[in-house]
Protein backbone atom coordinates (compact mmCIF):
# COMPACT_ATOMS: atom_id res chain seq x y z
CA UNK A 1 0.00 0.00 0.00
CA UNK A 2 1.48 3.22 -1.07
CA UNK A 3 -1.13 5.45 -1.65
CA UNK A 4 -1.64 8.86 0.75
CA UNK A 5 -4.84 10.25 2.41
CA UNK A 6 -5.90 13.66 2.11
CA UNK A 7 -6.23 15.75 5.28
CA UNK A 8 -8.78 18.15 5.89
CA UNK A 9 -7.58 21.74 5.48
CA UNK A 10 -8.98 22.54 8.68
CA UNK A 11 -6.80 22.47 11.29
CA UNK A 12 -8.60 21.29 14.15
CA UNK A 13 -8.86 17.57 15.78
CA UNK A 14 -10.65 14.77 13.46
CA UNK A 15 -12.76 14.00 16.44
CA UNK A 16 -13.89 15.81 19.44
CA UNK A 17 -16.10 14.64 22.51
CA UNK A 18 -17.20 16.54 25.66
CA UNK A 19 -19.35 15.71 27.83
CA UNK A 20 -20.77 13.35 25.60
CA UNK A 21 -24.51 11.65 26.93
CA UNK A 22 -26.37 8.68 25.56
CA UNK A 23 -29.21 6.61 27.23
CA UNK A 24 -30.99 3.76 25.77
CA UNK A 25 -35.05 3.75 27.71
CA UNK A 26 -33.38 5.56 30.90
CA UNK A 27 -30.30 3.56 30.62
CA UNK A 28 -27.45 6.08 31.05
CA UNK A 29 -24.69 4.46 28.39
CA UNK A 30 -22.68 7.21 28.04
CA UNK A 31 -21.77 9.28 30.71
CA UNK A 32 -20.11 12.35 30.14
CA UNK A 33 -17.55 11.12 27.43
CA UNK A 34 -14.46 13.43 26.63
CA UNK A 35 -11.90 12.60 24.53
CA UNK A 36 -10.19 14.05 21.08
CA UNK A 37 -8.63 12.32 18.62
CA UNK A 38 -5.84 14.25 16.35
CA UNK A 39 -5.89 14.27 12.42
CA UNK A 40 -3.62 11.06 11.77
CA UNK A 41 -3.52 9.77 14.95
CA UNK A 42 -4.86 6.07 15.61
CA UNK A 43 -6.67 6.00 18.56
CA UNK A 44 -8.23 2.48 20.43
CA UNK A 45 -10.76 2.18 23.14
CA UNK A 46 -10.78 -0.64 25.05
CA UNK A 47 -12.41 -1.53 28.29
CA UNK A 48 -15.18 -4.46 29.22
CA UNK A 49 -18.25 -5.01 27.10
CA UNK A 50 -21.10 -2.99 27.81
CA UNK A 51 -18.94 -0.33 28.99
CA UNK A 52 -20.30 1.81 26.04
CA UNK A 53 -17.16 1.41 23.33
CA UNK A 54 -19.28 0.94 20.95
CA UNK A 55 -22.21 3.11 21.02
CA UNK A 56 -19.53 5.66 21.74
CA UNK A 57 -18.18 5.19 17.81
CA UNK A 58 -21.94 4.95 16.56
CA UNK A 59 -22.55 8.46 17.63
CA UNK A 60 -19.76 9.51 15.75
CA UNK A 61 -21.04 8.39 13.03
CA UNK A 62 -24.40 10.02 13.81
CA UNK A 63 -25.91 6.10 13.68
CA UNK A 64 -26.84 6.81 16.80
CA UNK A 65 -27.97 10.41 18.44
CA UNK A 66 -26.33 12.02 21.44
CA UNK A 67 -28.39 12.97 24.48
CA UNK A 68 -26.40 15.78 25.41
CA UNK A 69 -22.79 17.07 25.51
CA UNK A 70 -21.23 18.26 22.45
CA UNK A 71 -19.65 16.08 19.22
CA UNK A 72 -17.40 17.43 16.37
CA UNK A 73 -15.36 15.60 13.60
CA UNK A 74 -13.11 18.14 11.67
CA UNK A 75 -14.73 20.53 13.84
CA UNK A 76 -18.52 20.43 12.10
CA UNK A 77 -20.86 19.38 14.85
CA UNK A 78 -22.33 15.88 14.57
CA UNK A 79 -25.90 15.88 13.22
CA UNK A 80 -26.47 19.26 13.76
CA UNK A 81 -25.88 22.70 13.14
CA UNK A 82 -25.58 25.57 16.02
CA UNK A 83 -27.39 28.96 14.71
CA UNK A 84 -27.22 31.36 17.47
CA UNK A 85 -27.79 29.21 20.60
CA UNK A 86 -29.89 26.80 19.46
CA UNK A 87 -28.93 23.81 18.21
CA UNK A 88 -30.73 22.74 14.48
CA UNK A 89 -31.00 18.67 12.98
CA UNK A 90 -29.57 18.57 9.96
CA UNK A 91 -31.68 16.81 7.09
CA UNK A 92 -30.76 13.54 6.33
CA UNK A 93 -29.23 14.65 2.87
CA UNK A 94 -26.59 17.07 5.13
CA UNK A 95 -26.21 13.96 7.80
CA UNK A 96 -25.22 11.48 4.47
CA UNK A 97 -22.94 13.85 2.81
CA UNK A 98 -21.21 14.13 6.50
CA UNK A 99 -21.04 10.80 6.78
CA UNK A 100 -19.59 10.09 3.54
CA UNK A 101 -16.25 11.15 4.86
CA UNK A 102 -16.45 8.32 7.76
CA UNK A 103 -15.65 4.95 6.84
CA UNK A 104 -16.69 2.37 9.18
CA UNK A 105 -16.03 -1.45 10.10
CA UNK A 106 -18.06 -3.56 11.66
CA UNK A 107 -18.07 -6.31 13.84
CA UNK A 108 -20.07 -8.35 11.11
CA UNK A 109 -19.25 -7.47 7.34
CA UNK A 110 -22.47 -6.96 6.13
CA UNK A 111 -21.42 -7.53 2.50
CA UNK A 112 -24.28 -7.94 -0.28
CA UNK A 113 -24.58 -11.64 -0.62
CA UNK A 114 -25.47 -11.02 -4.41
CA UNK A 115 -22.69 -8.98 -5.55
CA UNK A 116 -18.78 -9.92 -5.58
CA UNK A 117 -16.56 -8.48 -3.56
CA UNK A 118 -15.69 -6.47 -6.93
CA UNK A 119 -19.18 -5.11 -6.59
CA UNK A 120 -20.13 -4.59 -3.40
CA UNK A 121 -17.16 -2.63 -2.76
CA UNK A 122 -17.91 -0.55 -5.99
CA UNK A 123 -21.70 0.31 -5.33
CA UNK A 124 -21.60 2.54 -2.81
CA UNK A 125 -19.16 5.07 -4.95
CA UNK A 126 -21.87 5.15 -7.56
CA UNK A 127 -25.04 5.24 -5.45
CA UNK A 128 -23.86 7.80 -2.91
CA UNK A 129 -20.99 9.95 -5.12
CA UNK A 130 -22.41 9.21 -8.29
CA UNK A 131 -19.33 7.99 -10.08
CA UNK A 132 -19.29 6.44 -13.12
CA UNK A 133 -18.76 2.65 -13.34
CA UNK A 134 -15.56 2.73 -14.97
CA UNK A 135 -13.87 4.82 -12.12
CA UNK A 136 -15.83 2.67 -9.63
CA UNK A 137 -14.53 -0.83 -10.35
CA UNK A 138 -11.14 0.73 -11.53
CA UNK A 139 -10.48 2.19 -7.92
CA UNK A 140 -12.55 -1.29 -6.51
CA UNK A 141 -9.87 -3.64 -8.02
CA UNK A 142 -6.93 -1.18 -6.72
CA UNK A 143 -8.66 -1.18 -3.50
CA UNK A 144 -9.31 -5.02 -3.20
CA UNK A 145 -5.43 -5.80 -4.44
CA UNK A 146 -4.30 -3.40 -1.58
CA UNK A 147 -5.98 -5.65 1.06
CA UNK A 148 -4.45 -8.68 -0.88
CA UNK A 149 -7.65 -9.93 -2.16
CA UNK A 150 -6.98 -9.50 -5.60
CA UNK A 151 -7.24 -12.89 -7.00
CA UNK A 152 -10.78 -12.93 -5.29
CA UNK A 153 -12.40 -10.23 -7.01
CA UNK A 154 -15.06 -12.24 -8.88
CA UNK A 155 -15.73 -14.16 -5.33
CA UNK A 156 -19.37 -13.96 -3.76
CA UNK A 157 -19.23 -13.81 0.23
CA UNK A 158 -19.91 -16.93 0.38
CA UNK A 159 -16.94 -18.42 -1.22
CA UNK A 160 -14.84 -16.20 1.22
CA UNK A 161 -13.19 -16.83 4.59
CA UNK A 162 -14.54 -14.43 7.74
CA UNK A 163 -11.12 -12.45 7.40
CA UNK A 164 -11.58 -11.74 3.73
CA UNK A 165 -14.86 -10.85 3.99
CA UNK A 166 -13.71 -8.36 6.64
CA UNK A 167 -10.91 -7.24 4.34
CA UNK A 168 -13.70 -6.43 1.52
CA UNK A 169 -15.50 -4.55 4.26
CA UNK A 170 -12.10 -2.29 4.85
CA UNK A 171 -11.71 -1.78 0.62
CA UNK A 172 -15.36 -1.14 0.68
CA UNK A 173 -15.67 1.41 2.73
CA UNK A 174 -11.91 2.64 1.51
CA UNK A 175 -13.70 3.28 -1.34
CA UNK A 176 -15.20 6.13 -0.54
CA UNK A 177 -11.93 8.11 0.49
CA UNK A 178 -12.66 8.77 3.87
CA UNK A 179 -11.04 10.95 6.59
CA UNK A 180 -11.64 8.83 9.67
CA UNK A 181 -11.99 5.32 9.60
CA UNK A 182 -14.04 3.59 12.58
CA UNK A 183 -13.51 0.17 13.49
CA UNK A 184 -15.89 -1.11 15.69
CA UNK A 185 -14.23 -4.86 16.87
CA UNK A 186 -13.39 -5.25 13.27
CA UNK A 187 -11.75 -9.22 14.22
CA UNK A 188 -14.37 -10.38 17.22
CA UNK A 189 -16.25 -12.41 14.85
CA UNK A 190 -13.20 -13.93 13.52
CA UNK A 191 -11.57 -17.74 14.06
CA UNK A 192 -8.03 -16.56 15.62
CA UNK A 193 -6.37 -18.07 12.61
CA UNK A 194 -7.36 -15.25 10.56
CA UNK A 195 -7.49 -12.75 13.33
CA UNK A 196 -3.68 -11.45 11.51
CA UNK A 197 -4.21 -11.11 8.27
CA UNK A 198 -7.14 -8.04 8.83
CA UNK A 199 -5.12 -6.23 11.73
CA UNK A 200 -2.11 -6.55 9.11
CA UNK A 201 -4.33 -3.81 6.43
CA UNK A 202 -5.26 -1.36 9.49
CA UNK A 203 -1.27 -1.49 10.02
CA UNK A 204 -0.86 -0.60 6.93
CA UNK A 205 -3.64 1.93 6.97
CA UNK A 206 -1.97 3.59 10.17
CA UNK A 207 1.63 3.67 8.56
CA UNK A 208 0.32 5.62 5.81
CA UNK A 209 -1.86 8.26 8.19
CA UNK A 210 -5.10 7.23 8.03
CA UNK A 211 -6.72 8.96 11.51
CA UNK A 212 -8.84 5.38 13.14
CA UNK A 213 -10.62 5.06 15.83
CA UNK A 214 -10.48 1.49 17.09
CA UNK A 215 -12.82 -0.89 19.75
CA UNK A 216 -10.55 -3.43 20.31
CA UNK A 217 -9.81 -6.44 22.33
CA UNK A 218 -6.68 -6.99 20.53
CA UNK A 219 -4.47 -5.49 23.41
CA UNK A 220 -0.92 -6.24 21.25
CA UNK A 221 -2.34 -4.67 18.23
CA UNK A 222 -3.28 -1.66 20.66
CA UNK A 223 0.07 -1.40 22.11
CA UNK A 224 2.18 -1.54 18.99
CA UNK A 225 -0.07 0.34 16.71
CA UNK A 226 -2.48 2.99 18.56
CA UNK A 227 -0.89 6.70 19.55
CA UNK A 228 -3.21 7.05 22.28
CA UNK A 229 -5.16 4.53 24.28
CA UNK A 230 -8.73 5.28 25.80
CA UNK A 231 -9.64 2.71 28.84
CA UNK A 232 -13.20 3.19 28.92
CA UNK A 233 -15.78 1.41 31.89
CA UNK A 234 -19.10 2.76 32.96
CA UNK A 235 -19.92 4.75 29.88
CA UNK A 236 -17.24 6.85 31.03
CA UNK A 237 -13.30 7.02 29.69
CA UNK A 238 -11.53 6.24 32.63
CA UNK A 239 -8.05 6.93 31.00
CA UNK A 240 -6.46 8.18 27.63
CA UNK A 241 -2.50 8.43 27.57
CA UNK A 242 0.00 6.56 25.70
CA UNK A 243 0.09 2.58 24.83
CA UNK A 244 3.47 2.55 27.21
CA UNK A 245 2.05 4.77 29.80
CA UNK A 246 -1.62 2.63 29.90
CA UNK A 247 -0.12 -1.05 29.82
CA UNK A 248 2.79 -0.73 32.19
CA UNK A 249 1.62 2.36 34.57
CA UNK A 250 -2.05 2.56 34.13
CA UNK A 251 -2.70 5.26 36.49
CA UNK A 252 -6.39 4.36 37.50
CA UNK A 253 -6.77 1.08 39.76
CA UNK A 254 -10.12 0.05 37.64
CA UNK A 255 -7.49 0.12 34.37
CA UNK A 256 -5.06 -1.73 36.45
CA UNK A 257 -8.01 -4.55 37.20
CA UNK A 258 -9.23 -5.10 33.11
CA UNK A 259 -5.68 -5.57 32.54
CA UNK A 260 -4.62 -7.51 35.00
CA UNK A 261 -7.31 -9.87 33.57
CA UNK A 262 -6.52 -9.24 29.80
CA UNK A 263 -3.31 -9.49 29.17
Amino acid sequence: MNEHFTAPALDVPAITARQVLKSFKGQEVLRGVDMTVEQGEVACLIGPSGSGKSTFLRCVNHLEKIDGGALYVDGEMVGYRRVGNRLHELKDAEVSARRARIGMVFQRFNLFGHMTALQNVAEAPMQVKGESREMAFERARELLVRVGLGHRLEAYPSQLSGGQQQRVAIARALAMKPRLMLFDEPTSALDPELVGEVLDVMRDLASEGMTMLIVTHEMHFAREVASKVAFMDQGAIVECTSPAQLFEQPRHPRTREFLSKVI
